[in-house]
């Protein structure tokens, strides 16, 4: 070649690849052209070595477009293979070209010639030659000045290449950052991470690692390409083994040429998830995927980038844990403040009211009211040690729990905040249906038979999650309420258990909680002591009761005293006179002619006289301290002995007499005659009641009195009842609603049973009788 044309082919060179109008790949194809045109080829082909250095990954070829196509030609393999591993001059037949070489079909020989970069290679150039050896030696040191300027555009193009992939990485950076500060709810966040980092890093698999106790979800999340997804054991393995040596060391690991399986990427990069000090988890990518679908090593550059990414990626799982554990902060003390505004107003609540009655309805409806009520329905059992049962008192519902109102007063102050319930809403509640079944239940207190004993027994708060599965529950009670799940709480005050809650969700299905169950224990210690405190209050109301009435009946008790002593004396001054004029009067009526004027007036003060006499007898019975003589007495004996005295009377009255005696004969120790003028005093009265006549039944049976056996005579008429004004003064002496009578013989009755040991009960029925229930002991 001469000179001239030497010149004059470099300075095309040179024009060319400082052509700032075109790509680098235009640049390289048009030196192909040229190199073709001058050296009179059938084709020209430039191919650049990948970063790896393993691989011909691009070719630019005379017979092809202007852009530079992906190819993947083994370093060692095909001419320009063997050339770049050898990095010397090789001449070959088209035979043993690689399929990705470029070639028209007709060349005779491929010249192949490295392109060197100093003292690195960076690609290689082969040329199809017409006919072979028809490349002179003079054209090869023409070539090496031409392969300057190509290795000068391919370290272009790296350079351009790397930028353009650090301006990528930069972007990538910048929108997972957008990406993930967006306010994302934090169920969402994990998939969103994997998501994102799995497009962004272009692996054929992620997965992200997460700890425990780190706030967030834990766990193994991945996302895999297809391709690989039947290799997805071995790459979970390979995981596991580099998550365990980044979480020890801290230091992100980066992994080449782990497998020669072309199926399988050739490298991966773990990278730890840290925020401060904390390890939260890694996160791990497999294979660099190019757009020729083939994979390529990471390396340096891309630790970097998932380093950043993992940094940044830390910082918002920090920030979501935190936003969680804010939450979950938050919506305990919202819970917490909620259980003590509602304790705070129980307490204040159970202040306001001593009445047992109303105090449990607030207790209970507490429990069950508001917009998002504690538990759906809930109990109430109160004691009866006596019995040894446990008696349903109260049940009330989310339904019936409506009544619960803040007095409107006391709105804006939550210190003297509390509620009311009116009587409207108490009847409403004791009236349900529900309420009505509790009322009627009863639970024994034997701990082996039913979960509320064993609260009870063993002063503890018992939770029963599947009342099937339970082996000591009542079958019939949680049959009876439908009952899946439910709780049973002590009522204690003073180390004493007064009662015990059942709360159950049965309405809305929904699980007791453990808080539910924590707020459960607090209320019944405080609902047990303002339960105590009342029935405190009605004892000691009883009591004083008991001392008032004890106190009238003592200074009755004197007042009568004094009566009677007076009564007495009297009674004494005018029996002695009466028995004279009684005595003369008798005497003149049997001297006087029968039917005159003087018989009658005889007759007269005759019968005053009698009946003075009788008031005399009952005021002297009355007044004086009658000794008991205790024999064994037979009731019915008692009351025909009785009734023999009042027949005649009866009879003249048209009285019906029915009696009610068992077969089996009742005997009790007491004083008959006086048991016998009780009775007679009782059938006198009915005798009067009816005297145009009636019914008087009479009936015995065995019943019970404190506890002990003890003998029931009932005496009932149809004489119409006593008046209502009149039925708590019956039994006090003098007082007598009769035209006739010394009202003393209802009181001498009393006294007499009431010495027994017993008691006279009275069941009226103004318009149709009274009956009168005398009940006296075996043994008194």
């Amino acid at each position: 070649m001469a000179v001239q044309d030497r010149y004059n082919l470099l300075r095309n060179v040179v024009r060319i690849a400082n052509s700032a109008s075109h790509s680098y790949a235009a640049r390289l194809k048009s030196l192909t052209n040229l190199l073709t045109a001058t050296f009179q080829l059938e084709s020209a082909t430039i191919y650049i070595l990948d970063e790896e250095r393993r691989h011909l990954s691009q070719k630019i070829s005379s017979i092809g477009s202007g852009k530079a196509v992906n190819c993947l030609i083994p370093v060692g393999e095909g001419i320009a293979g063997r050339c770049a591993e050898k990095k010397i001059i090789l001449r070959s037949g088209r035979e043993s070209l690689h399929r990705d070489e470029a070639v028209k079909g007709n060349e005779g020989e491929v010249l192949a010639v490295p392109i060197p970069d100093n003292d690195r290679l960076c690609g290689v150039i082969t040329l199809g030659l017409k006919t072979e050896g028809s490349f002179a030696d003079e054209h090869l040191e023409a070539l090496q000045d031409i392969l300057v300027e190509a290795a000068g555009i391919i370290q272009r193009i790296k350079i351009a290449a790397g930028s353009n992939r650090r301006i990528m990485n930069l972007t990538v950076f910048s929108e997972l950052g957008q990406l993930l500060t967006r306010s994302t709810p934090p169920q969402s966040l994990v998939p969103l991470i994997l998501q994102t980092c799995h497009e962004y890093s272009g692996s054929c698999c992620s997965i992200l690692r997460l700890l425990h106790d780190t706030g967030i979800p834990a766990g193994l999340f991945k996302k895999c390409r297809p391709k690989v997804r039947p290799h997805l054991a071995t790459l979970l393995d390979i995981e596991s083994d580099s998550s365990s040596r980044v979480m020890n060391s801290g230091i992100p690991l980066l992994i080449c040429d782990l497998i020669d399986d072309v199926d399988l990427p050739p490298s991966y990069i773990c990278v730890p998830l840290r925020f401060e000090s904390k390890m939260l988890g890694t996160l791990t990518f497999f294979g660099k995927r190019e757009e020729g679908g083939r994979y390529r090593n990471f390396d340096e550059e891309d630790r970097e980038l998932f380093e950043s990414m993992s940094m940044l990626i830390s910082n918002t799982l920090a920030g979501a844990a935190n936003y969680q554990r804010m939450a979950r902060l938050s919506m305990e003390n919202d819970k917490k403040l909620k259980e003590s505004t509602l304790l705070y107003r129980v307490s204040n609540t159970m202040l306001s009211t001593i009445r047992l009655n109303k105090l449990i309805h607030l207790i209970l409806t507490a429990l069950t009211s508001g917009a998002n009520p504690f538990f759906d329905r809930a109990m109430l059992f109160l004691i009866n040690e006596r019995s040894g049962v446990m008696q349903g008192m109260l049940g009330v519902t989310r339904e019936t729990s409506e009544g619960l109102i803040n007095p409107v007063a006391e709105m804006e102050d939550i210190q003297a905040s509390r509620w009311d319930i009116s009587e409207e809403d108490i009847a409403r509640q004791r009236d349900s249906e529900f309420s009505c079944h509790v009322r009627a239940s009863r639970l024994e207190l034997n701990k082996s038979m039913n979960v509320a004993s064993r609260a009870v027994l063993d002063k503890k708060l018992i939770y029963v999650p599947d009342a099937v599965k339970e082996k000591r529950v009542d079958r019939d009670f949680v049959r009876r309420f439908g009952i899946a799940s439910f709780a049973a709480a002590p009522l204690m005050a003073k180390e004493q258990v007064v009662g015990v809650v059942i709360v159950d969700n049965s309405i809305q299905g929904r699980p007791i909680s453990q808080d539910d169950l924590r707020f459960l224990q607090l209320f019944t210690n405080q609902a047990g002591m303002a339960i105590e405190n009342s029935m405190l209050y009605n004892r000691i109301e009883d009591t004083n009761r008991s001392l008032r009435e004890a106190q009238e009946r003592l200074i009755q008790g004197e007042r009568l005293a004094t009566i009677g002593e007076m009564a007495a004396g009297i009674a004494h001054e005018l029996k002695n006179p009466l028995v004279s004029i009684g005595g003369f009067a008798r005497r003149l009526e049997k001297k006087l002619h029968p039917g005159s004027a003087e018989s009658g007036y005889a007759e007269t003060i005759v019968r005053e006289v009698q009946r003075l006499e009788k008031m005399l007898t009952d005021i002297l019975s009355f007044s004086k301290k009658t000794a008991i003589c205790y024999n064994h007495c037979n009731i019915t004996e008692i009351l025909e002995d009785s009734l023999a005295i009042v027949v005649p009377a009866l009879e003249e009255s048209g009285v019906k007499v029915h009696r009610r005696y068992p077969r089996q004969i009742i005997s009790f120790l007491g004083d008959c005659q006086q048991l016998k003028q009780v009775f007679i005093n009782l059938f006198f009265n009915a005798q009067e009641a009816m005297k145009n006549g009636g019914e008087l039944n009479i009936t015995v049976a065995s019943t019970k009195l404190n506890g002990k056996e003890a003998a029931s005579v009932k005496v009932a008429d149809t004489g119409g009842g006593i008046p209502l004004e009149a039925l708590n003064n019956i039994f006090n002496p003098f007082y007598t609603t009769k035209e006739t009578g010394t009202g003393l013989g209802l009181p001498i009755a009393n006294r007499i049973v009431t010495n027994h040991g017993g008691k006279i009960q009275v069941n009226n029925h103004p318009g149709i009788g009274v009956e009168f229930n005398v009940v006296l002991p075996f043994q008194s």
